[in-house]
């Protein structure tokens, strides 16, 4: 893949304009009553840890309460389909890259990410790490791509799921380095990765957040991560690129959601609040703390976003032959 799909510099060199110019474009009547984001994955997770985080900010800057709902399921489709139909206009969904994935992975999905929601910002990002079992005779990239290659369709990567991010991440990766490896899809990350520091299975690409404390405490090994650069939270773990597989890179992501019903004025009040609370020093502390880096797009450039995202990951799921049982 020689597409490549990192944060713009120039976000954070326009975030403060574009606030000015949201603000002043501003839908005076939002919100009226307590708004709701919604959650694909389950509490505790790192996107959980990002929804409530920016909640009580957003609570703070509009006057009413906003409270973080969680709907595991499916790849995050569930929450897709539930504010897709949502018409009250204080409903939002915050989603990760699976929600691009479904749109070719799914077939009957029963709603239309293009049609049904509308972007509203990308929050955040942060590299996957790539991660074995500490008893894999491996120390690098490169020795695990040799050991694949030795032994086809016999090591196992985890995921939280078909379709969700580090499924993808995975699949990227097999791709790319001409692997044949079999997928044991869990129902959640926490469980997934438990797999990989028990040996259950050999390799997993978590996000930065929850993979951080166990491979501080050696539970399990850092071969690489997946971002253009290298994280400052793992200084020493090289990128895919200096690891040795040039061209490998993707990000995982959170974004912002509305309903497709809500007004183009509510969605910039709304895109321009989150860019606004996510440059409080607090939030960017204790994000950038757990290895997530701020965004705080507009929808224009979310949506642009979003739709190469969707084309990124329709060539994977079919080059994969990648399906839904």
């Amino acid at each position: 893949m020689n597409r490549r799909f990192v944060i713009q510099a120039g976000i954070a060199l326009c975030a403060q304009a574009w606030i000015a110019t949201a603000s002043a474009q501003a839908a005076p009547d939002f919100p009226t009553r307590t708004v709701r984001i919604v959650s694909g994955l389950a509490a505790g997770s790192s996107m959980d840890l990002v929804a409530r985080t920016i909640s009580p900010k957003l609570a703070e800057l509009w006057g009413q309460a906003v409270i973080v709902e969680n709907r595991a399921g499916a790849a995050g489709n569930i929450a897709a389909e539930h504010v897709a139909r949502a018409d009250d206009g204080h409903t939002l969904l915050i989603a990760q890259n699976a929600i691009t994935v479904s749109a070719s992975l799914y077939p009957r999905l029963k709603y239309d990410l293009r049609k049904d929601l509308k972007a509203v910002s990308q929050v955040t990002a942060m590299p996957h790490v790539v991660v074995v079992t500490p008893t894999l005779p491996v120390k690098t990239l490169q020795d695990f791509i040799g050991l694949a290659k030795s032994r086809p369709n016999q090591l196992n990567f985890s995921s939280a799921g078909i379709g969700n991010a580090d499924d993808m991440a995975a699949e990227l990766f097999a791709t790319m380095a001409h692997l044949q490896m079999m997928h044991v899809p869990y129902t959640g990350g926490s469980q997934a990765l438990t797999a990989a520091a028990a040996g259950d299975v050999q390799l997993y690409f978590p996000g930065l957040p929850v993979s951080l404390p166990l491979v501080k405490a050696g539970k399990v090994r850092a071969l690489a991560v997946t971002s253009k650069t290298r994280s400052p939270a793992l200084p020493d773990v090289p990128t895919m690129q200096e690891a040795g597989l040039p061209g490998y890179e993707t990000v995982l992501w959170y974004g912002i959601y509305a309903p497709a019903s809500m007004s183009d004025a509510t969605v910039k009040r709304i895109s321009a609040d989150i860019a606004k609370a996510l440059q409080m020093p607090d939030v960017k502390e204790k994000l950038n703390g757990a290895g997530i880096d701020v965004v705080g797009s507009s929808p224009a450039q979310f949506q642009a976003f979003t739709n190469a995202e969707v084309e990124r990951w329709a060539t994977i799921v079919r080059e994969r032959g990648l399906k839904v049982d």
